[in-house]
């Protein structure tokens, strides 16, 4: 049986509102407020006024675009002045400071080359009793391969993905 939507959801978000508060919604976008802080005054969900935002978009009544792009080229001229006297003093940054300056940097000279933004990094401990279950501790006698029998005591904390009642 295929999922049907009520009708209900299928009207626009913001229906359902009295007309005063959205209109208040409304004025409250138009006069630059954001949509979560238009939402927390009038006590209602973030989506909600996500929707009326679009509404008024649609309609021509609010250019978000124009702003992002006003606000994108005053902080791309604040960028360029902050990076070129960086550049400009980079000698007179304590070596402490440098670092951190330098892996920033990277990081943005990373983003701005449209290099994948989002590392994801995974590791695993494996103890010895782990890899002798996975391996046969017979079967590696037989290949001649050396196997300690006893795990190797450290000092580390257990994996979380290991468990003692194997």
């Amino acid at each position: 049986m295929e999922y049907q939507a009520s009708n209900e959801s299928l009207n626009p978000a913001g229906r359902s509102l009295p007309k005063p508060v959205k209109e208040i919604a409304k004025k409250m976008l138009q006069d630059g407020k954001t949509c979560e802080e238009t939402a927390r005054t009038i006590s209602v969900r973030k989506s909600t006024i996500v929707a009326i935002r679009q509404e008024l978009e649609g309609e021509g009544k609010l250019e978000m675009n124009a702003w992002k792009k006003e606000i994108a080229g005053s902080l791309g001229d604040f960028v360029q002045k902050g990076a070129e006297r960086l550049r400009n003093e980079v000698d007179n940054i304590p070596l402490g400071q440098l670092t951190m300056a330098v892996a920033i940097a990277i990081d943005k000279v990373r983003d701005l080359s449209d290099a994948p933004t989002v590392r994801v990094e995974t590791r695993l401990q494996v103890t010895q009793d782990e890899l002798n279950k996975m391996f046969s501790l017979d079967k590696a006698k037989t290949l001649d391969i050396p196997v300690d029998e006893q795990p190797t005591k450290t000092n580390e904390q257990p994996s979380p993905h290991s468990s003692d009642s194997d």
